[in-house]
């Protein structure tokens, strides 16, 4: 009986409202990908970073979070027109030069509180910037604004943390928890790490377990545009294999 007047009232809202005025949920089309060329796009199961979608990076300490982030934002900065970082304090767009940015499509707002974190990522997202890099806290009040705005304009907004509070993981609709397993050295000098990234939550498509990657750092006194750091899969074969040949030596 209830289901009848359910279906009965949806009828009314339809005919009275339009048909696109109720959607189910699974006839709402699945969010666009934004491929970012790192082995993220094969984790989040559609081909990129979900678009219109808050997406988590987690993790404590150095486990290659940060530099992830930073690749995402050097190659958002190429392919819209409007790259922004949301910055609690501490960030230097001096950190962006080895990932060969263009720096003119990069917008930095110092946000000294989370409240004005909040209203310039909202603010942001609404207006249709491409990409928004969250690197502080958002209020949980300013959290459903800034999914809604990011939604309506396609906004691809990441947020590096090292532990979301439970509204922060529930705005999320994608998250990728980060975990250090080893250090990368060559000849003597520390090159790199290697890292575990494991999706934690994924509303746009299957969860597709977790995957091994080798983050490079720049090395030396190379010029930027010599050097470009790499962010690569490594395979567990594969791992296993440099470990034999570096204990054979």
């Amino acid at each position: 009986m209830q289901e009848v007047a359910l279906e009965s009232a949806i009828s009314s809202i339809r005919i009275r409202f339009g048909s696109q005025a109720l959607t189910r949920a699974a006839e709402l089309p699945p969010p666009r990908p934004w491929p970012s060329a790192t082995p993220l796009d094969r984790l989040t199961g559609i081909g990129g970073i979900p678009q219109g979608r808050l997406s988590l990076f987690t993790g404590s300490g150095t486990c290659g979070k940060l530099t992830l982030a930073l690749a995402l934002l050097a190659r958002a900065t190429h392919e819209f027109a409007h790259a922004l970082v949301i910055d609690g304090g501490g960030f230097d767009p001096k950190m962006l030069l080895p990932f060969s940015p263009e720096l003119g499509a990069l917008t930095v707002v110092s946000a000294p509180a989370p409240e004005v974190a909040g209203e310039a990522a909202t603010t942001l997202a609404r207006a249709g910037a491409g990409f928004v890099l969250l690197m502080c806290e958002v209020p949980e009040h300013w959290l459903g604004p800034l999914e809604s705005g990011a939604n309506r304009s396609g906004t691809v907004v990441v947020d590096v943390v090292d532990a979301p509070d439970r509204a922060l993981a529930h705005a999320s609709s994608f998250s990728v928890a980060f975990s250090r397993t080893d250090w990368i050295w060559e000849r003597g000098q520390l090159v790199g790490l290697r890292t575990s990234a494991r999706c934690v939550k994924n509303r746009v498509a299957p969860p597709l377990g977790e995957t091994e990657l080798e983050v490079r750092y720049p090395l030396g006194l190379r010029r930027p545009g010599d050097y470009l750091p790499g962010i690569t899969h490594v395979s567990p074969h594969a791992e296993e294999l440099l470990r034999r040949e570096s204990a054979a030596v």
